[in-house]
C-alpha cells in the first residue's frame, strides 16, 4: 500500500486526489529546479508542509522516469538556490508509474524555519498561502521578519513546569486524535516536542503548557477565557452593574474551548420564526459556527506573549463580542482575513486541527460571514480597540424580535403597561417565554442568574398584569410551565 512513513495521513488516495492545501502540495518532475526551490522556501516560511514530487496535478503516478532519474539530485540542486537551507526529510515511495514501470515518488517533508526567513539566491522570499506559493513585496517581507519571533515563543521551554503538570487525560484524547493511543502518553509529547529536556530536567514548552497542563494559567495567568452576559446593551458598573452570568475558565485549550461552548450554549435564546411555509419553526440567536468558530480562533491565535490581557467574550441582548489580545499574525489584515491564512502559533494550531477543532484551510472567517448571511443577521465586525485588542462583533435581530412581542404583548394581550417601560429583568424573561414558547421555574432560575425568590415575584407580577399564565395540574404542581397569555 502506497502511504508515507512519516506522515500516515499521506496515504495514496490523499497524495493523488486532496486538494491541494497550505501544508500538501503535488508537481510532475519535471518541474523547474528553481520553482521546486521556492516552494521549499514557501512552506518553510509559513507552516511547513509536505512536496509531492512525481504526481501530476491530476493526480497520475508519472515517476521519475521520463525526465532522466533526477530524484538524487532534486533536493541538492535546488537548495543550491536557496540562501538558507531549511530542515528538510526526504523519503521515497514506490510506484507503478503511468507507463507501467517501476519508480518511485519523492517526498519532501520540509520544517517550518522559526529563526530566520528562507530566501532564495536572489533574495526573494516566497510564501505558501492556501494552496499557492506566492512571491512577498517588500513590504509583506517586513511585516514577516517582524512576526517571525512570535512563531518560537511556543516552542520555548517553561522552566517551571514539570510532568507533574501535565493532564494524562487530555494527552490520551490526543492520543486517540492521532491514532496513537497504543503509545506511552509521556513520549508522545516529547516525541512532537511537547515535553522537552533542559540540563537532564523535562519541561513542558509553551506549546505543551497551553495544551496539556492541567491548569495553564498557573504559568500563564492571561491564557484564560472569561464569559460575562450582560442585562441589556451596555454596560452598567456601581448601583446599576448588569451582569446576568459570569464564568471564568481555565483549562488546557482543548477542553477549554468545549467547555466555553457547552456555558455559551445554555446562555443563548431560540426564538419563534415564521417560515416560506406559515409554519413556526426554532431559530436559534446566532448560527453556533459562528460563534464558536470565532472563539476558536480567538484561543488558537492570540498573541499569548501579551501577558496582561485574556480573551473575553460579552453577551448582550443584541450582540455577543469576542475580544482576542494581539494583533492578527503575520501577513493576515482585517481587509484580506478571509482569504489569508497564517498561524502565529502553529503547534497550537496543528493540534487543535489534529483534535478536529479548527479547520487546516483558511474557511473558517469566510463560513462566519457565510452563516450570518444565511440567518439574515448583519456582517461579522472585525475591528481593533485600544491596545492591540482584536474585537469580533455578532449582532442578532433582537430589536425586530423586541418590536415583534411589544407589538403582540400590546394588541393581543391589551396590557397598560409599554413594553419600553418594563423593567429590562422583567422583559427578558418575557422574551425568553415567547422564545422558548414557554418555560419552567428552574429553567429561569438557571438562565437569568437570579434567586428563586426574585424569579417568583417577577412571574407572580406577570401573571397579574396578565401578560403570562402557568399550564399544569394545579398552582403547586413542580412541573408547571409559563406561557404567554393567549
Amino acid at each position: 500500500m502506497l502511504q508515507s512513513q512519516l506522515n500516515e495521513e499521506l496515504t495514496e488516495e490523499y497524495l493523488r486526489f486532496a486538494k491541494e492545501n497550505q501544508k500538501f502540495d503535488r508537481k510532475s518532475a519535471k518541474k523547474d529546479i528553481k520553482e521546486i526551490a521556492n516552494h521549499i522556501a514557501g512552506f518553510a516560511n509559513a507552516d511547513g508542509g509536505t512536496l509531492a514530487i512525481g504526481i501530476t496535478d491530476d493526480g497520475k503516478l508519472e515517476g521519475f522516469e521520463n525526465y532522466g532519474n533526477k530524484d538524487n539530485d532534486i533536493l541538492k540542486s535546488s537548495i543550491q538556490y536557496l540562501k538558507t537551507i531549511p530542515e528538510i526529510k526526504t523519503e521515497k515511495l514506490n510506484i507503478i508509474n503511468t507507463n507501467g514501470h517501476e519508480d518511485f515518488i519523492l517526498l519532501l517533508h520540509i520544517e517550518i524555519s522559526h529563526n530566520c526567513l528562507i530566501r532564495n539566491v536572489k533574495d526573494e522570499v516566497y510564501l505558501r498561502r492556501g494552496d499557492s506559493t506566492i512571491k512577498l513585496t517588500d513590504e509583506q517581507i517586513q511585516i514577516l521578519k517582524v512576526d517571525r519571533p512570535e512563531i518560537s515563543y511556543e516552542d520555548q521551554p517553561v522552566l517551571e513546569s514539570s510532568i507533574d503538570d501535565i493532564d494524562l487525560d487530555m494527552v490520551n484524547i490526543y492520543a486517540k486524535s492521532i491514532k496513537a493511543i497504543d503509545k506511552d502518553p509521556i513520549d508522545i509529547l516529547r516525541a512532537r516536542r511537547f515535553l522537552v529536556k533542559v540540563k537532564n530536567e523535562e519541561h513542558l514548552t509553551t506549546a505543551g503548557v497551553l495544551l496539556f497542563a492541567k491548569d495553564p494559567t498557573v504559568f500563564f495567568p492571561s491564557a484564560r477565557v472569561r464569559v460575562i452576559k450582560y442585562e441589556g446593551t451596555y454596560m452598567q458598573t456601581g448601583e446599576n452593574l448588569n451582569i446576568i452570568k459570569e464564568e471564568t475558565f481555565r483549562l488546557p485549550l482543548y477542553k477549554l474551548i468545549i467547555e466555553v461552548q457547552k456555558f455559551i450554549r445554555s446562555q443563548l435564546r431560540d426564538f419563534n420564526h415564521l417560515n416560506k411555509e406559515g409554519v413556526f419553526e426554532k431559530i436559534p440567536e446566532y448560527p453556533e459556527f459562528a460563534w464558536l468558530e470565532g472563539i476558536t480562533n480567538a484561543v488558537t491565535h492570540r498573541n499569548y506573549a501579551m501577558r496582561g490581557e485574556h480573551i473575553k467574550i460579552f453577551i448582550f441582548d443584541d450582540r455577543m463580542e469576542i475580544r482576542s489580545p494581539g494583533k492578527l499574525p503575520g501577513l493576515v489584515t482585517l481587509e484580506n482575513m478571509k482569504k489569508v491564512r497564517y498561524a502565529r502559533n502553529t503547534k497550537i494550531s496543528e493540534t487543535l486541527v489534529d483534535l478536529g477543532l479548527v479547520k487546516e484551510l483558511n474557511e473558517g472567517v469566510s463560513r462566519i460571514y457565510e452563516e450570518m448571511a444565511k440567518f439574515f443577521l448583519d456582517e461579522p465586525e472585525y475591528v481593533y480597540e485600544e491596545g492591540d485588542i482584536l474585537k469580533l462583533t455578532l449582532k442578532n435581530n433582537i430589536v425586530m424580535r423586541d418590536k415583534r412581542i411589544s407589538e403582540t404583548l400590546q394588541k393581543k394581550l391589551n396590557i397598560k403597561e409599554d413594553w419600553e417601560k418594563l423593567p429590562a429583568f422583567e422583559r427578558n424573561i418575557i422574551r425568553y417565554i415567547s422564545d422558548k414558547g414557554e418555560a419552567g421555574t428552574t429553567e429561569l432560575i438557571k438562565y437569568t442568574g437570579r434567586s428563586k425568590n426574585t424569579v417568583l415575584n417577577v412571574l407572580k407580577k406577570l401573571e397579574e398584569l396578565q401578560i403570562i399564565e402557568w399550564v399544569g395540574t394545579n398552582i403547586n404542581d413542580p412541573k408547571k410551565r409559563y406561557i404567554l397569555k393567549q
